[in-house]
């Protein structure tokens, strides 16, 4: 059918005046001025679109900057390495360091989530001849590609729900970020919560429907699995869309308990079909019905004297503010804003958040205001709590991306709303005035960019040096060492002692040590519980060899030693009489006579120790903070691996 010209005409201008969804206002608009000059120009001037890169290319751009997280970022917390690669590691191969939480008199970790990682560790295990060094790090290549998966529909939603130049500022952000390349690839149920917290915004983005639940569904859902499978504290992001659920536009509902209906189906259905299987798993490795989420609320909140998270150290209130600065610089500054930048924007230019919806301008503002409140609330619920942690903060970094995302855009509009009021309405939208815009988030953007890559390589510069000393000891020194004196090392009854006091905590896991290889601790000034080995069930196999039973009974078999108030336990020291190497930290500064008795300066013990390989750590003791939050000049402390003299002289092999 072929439309009349009076028909086309009425459609162009529908299209030309017609409002874009979420925050797509004008983008520059005309100033006030009535000049027939510049209405001239405004009425000639070509509406563009900004350019978004299509599903595929974020994608692949995603990737490739959390690969290079996943080949060179440091694991910054032990509770990374001893409840989650050591219990994969022990479902792997046998063995591994057990925390308090496994025991079944706690119960407050599950195996469900260990469980899934195990299954993609075996898979590379297998793939790559047991090279464990190797798989810890296909491993992480695996947590950045569904990393990347759930960036880029977080992406798109964003494009397709709050605009494309949101979208386009989100995923620049989340590229640039520091935080977001820390917390990528980290094995944290707070990471995990992450990636279900962005694929549960990628519906959450969306306008509410008065004809369906799926929105909602979807979103409770995907919070649901964060919440459950991993942290259970995750469930607060989805607070403020289940709000939105039920208070946005309900009157045009013709059941007003339509939407109380889909949130009470979707919770009971999320729940029955994510917690039934985590429980049955549990119960497999648990020997006892146990619910786990529950075990960690119970502890964290209504623990009692002397337990609970404080007990692991308080923070004040501004170290989140603090970190936030760290990772995100500039941009977590505008993510502060951003509500607040919404409201100033409501005032001085209603026309730059505009909506399709019939409700009425107030909804725009409403929609963008319960999208920017998540990051709020997350950020207010643990800056209450004394106990912080840089990685309880994970999950809300994408939102961090998408409210500093909303909060360039507005700046970008005062930003124009200002060029227009100092021309006095005589300088209308033309090139040079563009320019002048895109000159000034791009300027934004390069120096948030530039203060990123400046925290990334200081991290990796400053505190790379226990990776590359472990995978030292695991790929050259015992190979080295067992082809020169032809050992036969067995873990069970002949196994290599690998000691380590104060630097405990710096342990990478067992993926970077070599078979028969045991890890041992010394008394160090940490006075709190250290983890010990799981129990292992050895036998004999038909070539007469000694090898650990597959049925991991050091899940359900309560060990002694274990309570839940970090109180410390003696036998977890072991004899340094006994130890064949040591891993220690030397730094630059005056040791106290205490530090002395109970961490000894191995290094410096020459007639006992050779040195094997040094790397250099920052010395934050002598170091600015300024200048060791980024790559500046510093003072460097030492991080060696050491092997017992007499070690040397049997062998006769030069390092």
């Amino acid at each position: 059918m072929q439309m009349t010209s009076q028909t086309k005409l009425r459609s162009r201008k529908r299209t030309e005046s017609s409002s874009s969804k979420g925050t797509e206002g004008s983008d520059s608009r005309q100033g006030s001025s009535s000049s027939p000059r510049a209405v001239s120009k405004a009425s000639t001037r070509r509406l563009t679109t900004p350019y978004c890169p299509p599903g595929k290319i974020a994608f692949s751009a995603f990737l490739f900057v959390r690969i290079t997280a996943a080949l060179f970022s440091n694991i910054s917390d032990c509770d990374e390495v001893f409840n989650y690669w050591e219990p994969t590691h022990y479902l792997q191969y046998g063995y591994g360091m057990q925390t308090w939480e496994y025991s079944p008199t706690f119960a407050i970790r599950s195996w469900a989530y260990i469980r899934l990682h195990a299954f993609i560790g075996n898979f590379f295990s297998f793939l790559f001849n047991h090279d464990k060094v190797i798989v810890f790090y296909a491993m992480r290549v695996i947590f950045a590609l569904i990393c990347s998966i759930c960036e880029m529909l977080f992406y798109l939603s964003a494009v397709n729900n709050l605009g494309p130049r949101v979208g386009r500022y989100l995923i620049i952000t989340m590229l640039i970020s520091a935080g977001m390349w820390n917390a990528s690839t980290a094995y944290l149920p707070s990471t995990f919560a992450m990636y279900t917290t962005m694929i549960a915004f990628f519906y959450a983005l969306k306008p509410v429907s008065t004809t369906s639940g799926r929105r909602i569904y979807h979103t409770i859902f995907w919070v649901g699995l964060g919440s459950l499978l991993a942290w259970p504290f995750s469930a607060a992001a989805g607070i403020p869309a289940v709000i939105e659920e039920l208070v946005l536009r309900t009157a045009a509902l013709k059941n007003r308990f339509e939407r109380i209906k889909r949130l009470i189906v979707g919770f009971i259905f999320s729940t029955c079909i994510i917690l039934i299987p985590i429980v049955l798993v549990d119960y497999f490795y648990y020997k006892k019905i146990t619910i786990v989420p529950l075990n960690i609320i119970m502890y964290n909140i209504f623990g009692g004297k002397d337990k609970g998270p404080d007990i692991y150290g308080t923070e004040p209130w501004h170290f989140y503010v603090m970190n936030g600065f760290l990772n995100f610089n500039f941009l977590f500054i505008m993510a502060l804003i951003s509500i607040p930048g919404l409201i100033l924007t409501s005032v001085i230019d209603p026309g730059r958040i505009s909506s399709k919806s019939t409700a009425g301008p107030i909804y725009a503002y409403l929609y963008l205001i319960f999208r920017l409140l998540p990051f709020y609330l997350w950020l207010l619920i643990f800056i209450i709590q004394p106990h912080k942690e840089e990685r309880f903060l994970f999950v809300a970094y994408p939102l961090i991306c998408l409210n500093s995302a909303v909060a360039m855009f507005l700046i970008r509009g005062w930003f124009d709303r200002l060029i227009s009021f100092l021309s006095d309405g005589y300088m209308p939208i033309t090139i040079a005035r563009r320019y002048c815009m895109k000159s000034f988030t791009t300027a934004i953007i390069i120096i948030c960019g530039v203060i990123s890559l400046a925290r990334i390589t200081a991290l990796h510069v400053h505190y790379s040096a226990p990776m590359t000393v472990y995978k030292h000891f695991y790929s050259v020194e015992i190979p080295k060492q067992i082809a020169a004196r032809q050992l036969q090392v067995d873990l069970i009854n002949n196994p290599i002692n690998l000691c380590i006091g104060k630097e405990w905590y710096r342990f990478p896991s067992h993926y970077f040590l070599p078979d028969g290889v045991r890890l041992r601790f010394l008394k160090s000034d940490f006075n709190g519980q250290l983890p010990k080995y799981f129990l292992e069930k050895p036998y004999v196999d038909s070539d007469n060899k000694t090898k650990l039973s597959a049925e991991h009974e050091g899940t359900w078999i309560i060990q002694e030693g274990f309570n839940d108030r970090n109180l410390e336990e003696m036998d977890r020291y072991f004899n340094i009489t006994q130890c064949d190497y040591i891993i220690d930290l030397e730094l630059n500064y005056t040791r106290s006579t205490l530090d002395i008795d109970n961490e000894q300066r191995y290094i410096t013990q020459t007639d006992q120790w050779d040195e094997v390989i040094c790397r250099p750590f920052l010395d934050a003791e002598n170091s600015n903070r300024i200048t060791r939050a980024f790559y500046l000049p510093l003072k460097w402390g030492d991080y060696c691996l050491l092997r017992r003299k007499n070690e040397t002289e049997l062998i006769g092999v030069g390092v």
